[in-house]
């Protein structure tokens, strides 16, 4: 199945859009693991059984797995297998680079990996992109703009065909007629996002900064939303990982996943 196809079953099967953002952190398991052979992966098993009915995709950020050696990319590969069959990954690692060194990043993504989707800093242009766009059942998120602060200081220069973060946009529009990709854009942005919107009708935007960063959940879905009603997948991880650091952790979890999806769903009109 392509992503798209995962994401589609996934967001009808689970009525959600809630993203599940995966950052281990070593400092922030809960004490009663840390004795375990790998506190990690004992960690994301016990978070993704706890809502894998609540989520429409995980997104394993790979800073926090390769921080930990060979222990984090066993502890990644782990997770991943753990997910259930049918709901889409996605790889967060921003890649970008040269051709060539592209061409690693997507066959360690999609080959070795097996994921089904990946971030990717487009600032280096198609020759950057390209080798992603080569796994047709894949999706490549292209950083659009940021939730952090300083994503100003590049993505709202001004351009003679516009705002960057525009300029970028309308690029994703025009190289997804090759390849399939999405975009990445904060929610921090509501405002912005009904811009980005309008001008990638189609693509599937990946909304980071829920929770502990602060975007407007209301705002998000009613501005990010597609023609469909969906195409939007709106990424929690501190929120939800770190609930709680106690041996409810998992059933924090749950709860706070529980949470934002009856937000998203209000925001929508869904069902509750």
């Amino acid at each position: 199945m392509s992503f798209f196809e995962k994401y589609s079953d996934t967001v009808q099967r689970n009525n959600s859009f809630v993203c599940v953002g995966l950052d281990p952190d070593p400092a922030k398991l809960p004490e009663h693991l840390k004795g375990k052979s790998d506190p990690t992966l004992a960690f994301l098993r016990e978070i993704i059984d706890a809502t894998r009915d609540i989520a429409c995709a995980y997104k394993p950020n790979f800073a926090f797995f390769g921080a930990q050696g060979i222990a984090g990319w066993e502890a990644l590969q782990g997770a991943i297998q753990a997910i259930p069959n049918g709901m889409p990954i996605i790889l967060d690692f921003k890649a970008g680079d040269i051709g060539n060194t592209a061409e690693q990043y997507a066959y360690m993504a999609y080959c070795q990996l097996g994921v089904d989707a990946v971030t990717v800093n487009p600032l280096m242009g198609t020759d950057a992109i390209g080798p992603f766009f080569a796994y047709q059942n894949g999706c490549a998120f292209l950083l659009c703009l940021t939730s952090n602060p300083g994503s100003a200081d590049i993505l709202r220069l001004n351009t003679d065909q516009g705002v960057l973060y525009e300029v970028l946009a309308h690029k994703a529009v025009e190289w997804s007629q090759t390849g399939p990709c999405g975009l990445v854009v904060g929610a921090t942005h509501p405002n912005d996002l009904k811009t980005i919107r309008a001008i990638a009708t189609d693509l599937p935007i990946l909304l980071p900064g829920v929770g502990v960063q602060g975007g407007q959940t209301n705002a998000i879905v009613q501005n990010g939303l597609n023609k469909k009603g969906s195409g939007i997948l709106i990424n929690s991880s501190r929120s939800i990982l770190y609930a709680s650091s106690g041996t409810d952790f998992a059933e924090a979890a749950r709860q706070s996943a529980e949470d934002l999806r009856q937000v998203l769903n209000s925001a929508r009109g869904g069902k509750r």
